[in-house]
């Protein structure tokens, strides 16, 4: 059973960087790499951090490490995600932004908890991604759909994880790996997609 929950953290370091290995060269917003990539990297220190055979003093760091991991790739998702809304120049969402990363940091720094990761996680892809990729519908390029359904398998993951966590721990954690590595490749088909035409049809509505 271990080795199952080890290999579904894997499986996400793995998708991460063959889509990154395929698609990479064609993503024009370079947020949306160290997205993808700090994602990866944070499930794969994560599947170390959650062995029992690890020493507990390292596997803490490891989890620390694995959250550290996690929060930068929310911040580049919305970095990313707010560089090419019609509002990338709003300085309000930007500070906002900053201040709710530094905010998780100093949280997670503090207790070592997953519990920053998912609140900056609700802000960043239900908070500004839904709002950037919706904020103009008549523009509804296939790429804001497949990146819309990532945020959405993404979250849905999430509530797997939260919602059966307790008696169903070994099911929802691999399920909810599966489908991190799915919505990864969602991302990654939509990050292609997103081109600098479509930010300046947006920056112009």
């Amino acid at each position: 059973m271990i080795w199952i929950s080890f290999s579904s953290n894997i499986l996400i370091l793995l998708t991460a960087f063959i889509t990154l290995r395929i698609h990479s060269s064609h993503i024009n917003h370079k947020e949306f790499i160290w997205f993808v990539m700090f994602t990866g990297i944070s499930s794969g220190v994560a599947a170390f951090g959650h062995l029992p055979l690890v020493d507990e003093r390292l596997a803490n760091s490891l989890l620390f490490a694995s959250r550290l991991f996690s929060l930068g790739s929310i911040y580049f998702f919305t970095s990313g995600s707010i560089n090419f809304a019609s509002f990338w120049n709003n300085k309000m969402i930007r500070a906002t932004n900053v201040i709710l990363f530094i905010i998780s940091g100093l949280v997670l720094f503090w207790n070592n908890q997953f519990l920053p990761v998912m609140i900056y996680g609700i802000f960043g892809f239900m908070g500004i991604g839904l709002s950037v990729y919706f904020s103009d519908i008549r523009d509804a390029s296939q790429s804001k759909y497949l990146v819309v359904r990532g945020i959405g398998t993404l979250s849905f993951s999430a509530l797997i994880f939260v919602l059966f966590k307790e008696n169903y721990h070994f099911w929802a954690i691999n399920i909810s790996h599966i489908m991190m590595s799915y919505s990864l490749i969602l991302f990654s088909r939509g990050f292609v997609r997103l081109n600098p035409q479509d930010k300046k049809i947006s920056s112009q509505s």
